[in-house]
């Protein structure tokens, strides 16, 4: 069908229709940057929408729901139509889409879901990924897997990244092929004014006072016409200032929250005009950062934070803090103020600090916890992210935690690929965690004729994935009835659907038993089992530790499974919000599955002699300690190796001779690499102790018998026969003397703070050979080994062998110094030689009197 545009104001992205267009017939790659206010979000997949050329349906991604339907709203009212005709959205949990729909506005990961589930996208001829710059995860992901797809399915596809900055962005490594076209932005100027929070002042209650001083100001009549933003960094906040805005100001005054909770009808009411003879005052996170126009904004509020989110491998779970927002992040910030006429924009920092701020924030992938990106993967048929086509690579450790969760939860096997259950897991569309419980449920309900287990697991997974409970406690139970209504409630019906699942949520509530509820939560957080230590809290079975309100209800039990904990900044110990209390009887039935039991052998220190215990653990807790068992064979050996790590190579036989083979080796691979030289470090020779020392001591049953292992002779035999030979031949231990003398050589090596080679300053080695002054005589320069690359320093010493000199430059020395050494010396030693030529004498071990010729 032909679409009629209606007229509208020429926006910046219009000047480049013609050359998108043009490329989009010629490239299946474009990369478009336009700033803020060019109208790429609204006007370029308007103008589309009229090209015959594009046979097939335009998707574009928007990174957040609120925006997304925004601009669905936006473009349909362009057209004259209703959301859901050619333009409509797909959202979690919100779809306005019809057979008519070309251009479809979705959040991020629905395109990953629409690619798992028809990777050659039917029907689809367009995507955009818009306000890509901001680097969200399922992003970085839909790009990634859109690009594959492009390569191996769809070479008609076309892609088009959008972005307001690609300062930082390397899309040009992923699509070094593609066209790029620049649009100018469209804004007015924006004055910027400083004003940091005054020390000892709350942030919050500053802002407040900044914003009633700014509204109020008579001196900026000329931008007090429009509404205010305010940006603060979460809902918290958010609720805050407006209890204190409400305080101050009187009613002509619209208070607007803006974050993703809200409903949809809230949403409008922030972003909408406002009505006659009131003025407006939005309260928004970075949500209105980009995308999201808001009608009549020309005064901004800046409080230069953002809650950023990091996850930590080490306890599993995503520690949340205030953090400043990046330079990038501030431009985009104020520039919300000049959208329509000249703004005003306050930053509550200072501006000394503004230019220490992040050029750029860091991409979600770089701090996010990567469990469900990992089912992703495996469900496209990558055993690694580096198969895929990423922006950025995530951090090693997040993908290896990300993989062993999987597996534990028995969604992958070993080789990472999914198995029934994880196939089964990722069609669900939530978290691994959630996905394993309700499968499980469903599984255990039907085994066991229990239909109401899994309807519980329904409601415990949506009150887990909820936002803004109410404050009942950390006791989940206390949060049952809250799946009988609002969005908790679709979305457990939805689940109970999805499972083929029927029943009545309110008998599943009565009829739910704290047993079943630890059982279920145990299913989604086997790593978060957790047993009571006293005044510190509780200990995790992944071994965090975990606090909890001294008032809860759940405070003093002994055992609890924890479904929802955070860590925050200036805290040792996560905050848990959500747990159940644990009968410890579950760990010989239901829960027996979580509980290893294993034989530890050790060293008593206090007894002076070896044990053997037998502990049954869930994870790294220790459930009970059986004692009194004789340790194996096999128990000794790692004992003793345990001893070797914990006190060092010193309990070995560690002599001056190993010693200074491992610096002749470090000096041989330093200087003649090309042989192949094993690394003989202490830091190495601890790590690999099972397979150099653990075999030969089968028949060491004490520490003093591990005292006298030869563990020079061990090591050395790290060496092949032919590199202990070449080591001899460059890095003696011996330097053959004129007079027969074999002058030991000592080789010195700069160690670390850990007593290992700094390998880039091995040149600062030294070897130095001491023999006396007169057995040197007839040398015209100082010797060299390795091949010559490295000089040995003489040690030169009296008859008494006492040292006269150093030097690694014997023929200055001759030349020089030996004239103040000789005087001194012919005095105390008269029997022994001391020529007036020494390059020319021969080398003697003896006296003048023995001495032949003299």
């Amino acid at each position: 069908m032909t679409l009629s545009h209606p007229s509208s104001v020429t926006l910046p992205i219009h000047a480049v229709l013609a050359d998108i267009r043009s490329a989009f017939n010629e490239q299946s790659q474009l990369i478009l940057e336009a700033p803020t206010g060019a109208g790429k979000s609204t006007a370029l997949p308007l103008a589309m929408l009229a090209w015959p050329e594009i046979n097939g349906k335009i998707l574009m991604l928007e990174p957040r729901r609120v925006a997304a339907r925004n601009v669905a709203q936006f473009i349909a009212k362009q057209l004259g139509q209703s959301v859901g005709q050619d333009v409509g959205y797909r959202v979690r949990g919100d779809t306005k889409v019809s057979q008519h729909t070309r251009l479809e506005i979705v959040t991020e990961g629905i395109l990953t879901r629409m690619i798992q589930h028809d990777p050659e996208l039917t029907g689809v001829a367009v995507i955009i990924f818009d306000e890509i710059h901001e680097r969200h995860l399922p992003t970085d992901l839909g790009l990634a897997l859109a690009l594959e797809v492009q390569q191996s399915l769809r070479d008609d596809l076309t892609i088009i990244a959008m972005s307001a900055t690609l300062s930082g962005l390397p899309l040009s490594n992923l699509m070094p092929d593609a066209r790029q076209i620049s649009s100018q932005g469209r804004s007015f100027d924006v004055q910027h004014q400083y004003q940091p929070c005054p020390a000892q002042q709350s942030w919050l209650m500053h802002m407040a006072r900044v914003i009633n001083d700014t509204v109020n100001d008579a001196s900026l009549a000329e931008y007090q016409l429009g509404s205010v933003l305010a940006f603060l960094p979460g809902k918290g906040e958010i609720n805050k200032l407006a209890r204190l805005l409400n305080e101050r100001l009187d009613s002509t005054w619209l208070i607007c929250p803006l974050y993703g909770d809200l409903s949809p009808a809230e949403q409008d009411r922030a972003i909408g005009l406002t009505e006659p003879g009131k003025r407006k005052i939005v309260l928004a996170t970075n949500v209105a950062e980009s995308s999201l126009t808001i009608e009549g904004i020309t005064i901004v509020i800046d409080s230069g934070y953002r809650r950023e989110a990091s996850f930590n491998p080490k306890t599993g779970v995503t520690r949340l803090g205030l953090r400043r927002i990046s330079q990038a992040s501030a431009v985009q910030r104020s520039g919300r103020a000049g959208r329509l006429a000249s703004g005003y924009c306050v930053r509550l920092w200072s501006k000394e600090e503004h230019g220490r701020l992040r050029k750029v924030d860091e991409p979600e992938i770089s701090l996010s916890e990567l469990t469900s990106m990992a089912l992703d993967c495996a469900s496209w048929g990558a055993k690694t992210f580096t198969e895929l086509s990423l922006l950025t690579s995530p951090p090693a450790i997040h993908e290896q935690v990300a993989w062993q969760l999987l597996q534990q939860l028995a969604l992958t096997d070993p080789q990472r690929k999914l198995t029934t259950l994880g196939h089964q897991a990722y069609a669900l569309g939530c978290h691994p965690r959630l996905a394993h419980m309700l499968l499980k449920a469903k599984q255990v309900a039907s085994d066991q004729s229990r239909p109401q287990l899994c309807v519980l697991a329904c409601i415990l997974a949506g009150i887990i994935e909820a936002r803004g409970l109410p404050k009942k406690g950390a006791d989940i139970h206390h949060y049952l009835t809250e799946a009988l209504r609002g969005q908790i409630n679709q979305q457990v019906r939805q689940w109970q659907l999805s499972l083929a699942v029927s029943g009545q949520l309110q008998d599943a509530i009565s009829q739910a038993s704290t047993r079943d509820i630890s059982y279920l939560l145990a299913l989604a957080y086997p790593d978060r089992i957790a047993k009571a230590r006293g005044q510190d809290g509780f200990l995790l079975s992944n071994g965090t530790g975990v606090v909890i309100a001294a008032d809860d209800s759940l405070a003093h039990e002994p055992w609890l499974v924890v479904a929802d904990f955070q860590e925050t900044q200036g805290r040792n110990a996560g905050q848990v919000y959500l747990a159940a209390r644990l009968d410890e009887r579950s760990f010989e039935d239901e829960l027996s599955d979580l509980v290893t039991r294993q034989v530890q052998g050790g060293w008593d220190e206090a007894k002076g002699r070896f044990f053997a215990e037998k502990h049954t653990k869930i994870g790294q807790i220790i459930i009970k300690v059986d004692t009194g068992i004789t340790p194996q064979r096999a128990d000794i050996t790692a004992a003793l190796l345990e001893q070797v790590r914990v006190k060092g190579l010193t309990i070995l036989n560690r002599d001056a001779a190993l010693i200074q083979l491992q610096y002749r080796v470090e000096l041989a691979r330093y200087y003649a690499p090309e042989h192949d030289w094993p690394c003989l470090t202490d830091t190495h020779l601890m790590a690999t102790l099972a397979d150099w020392l653990g075999p030969y001591i089968e028949q060491v049953n004490s520490l003093a018998a591990l005292a006298k292992v030869d563990a020079y002779g061990l090591v050395k035999n790290r060496l092949s026969w032919q590199q202990q030979t070449l080591l001899d031949q460059l890095v003696p231990t011996h330097w053959p003397m004129a007079t027969g003398t074999r002058a030991p050589i000592r080789y010195q090596m700069p160690l670390d703070a850990n007593g290992d080679f700094y390998h880039s300053d091995a040149e600062q080695g030294r070897a130095l050979l001491s023999v006396r002054l007169q057995e040197a005589l007839g040398l015209a320069q100082s010797p060299s080994i390795l091949h010559g690359k490295m000089i040995v320093t003489m040690e030169l010493l009296s008859p008494a062998q006492r040292p006269l000199a150093v030097t690694a430059d014997l023929a200055s020395f001759w030349q020089g110094p030996y004239a103040e050494v000789k005087k001194e010396m012919r005095g105390r030693y008269p029997r022994h030689l001391w020529p007036d030529d020494p390059v020319n004498t021969v080398a003697t071990k003896f006296t003048k009197k023995k001495t032949p010729g003299l």
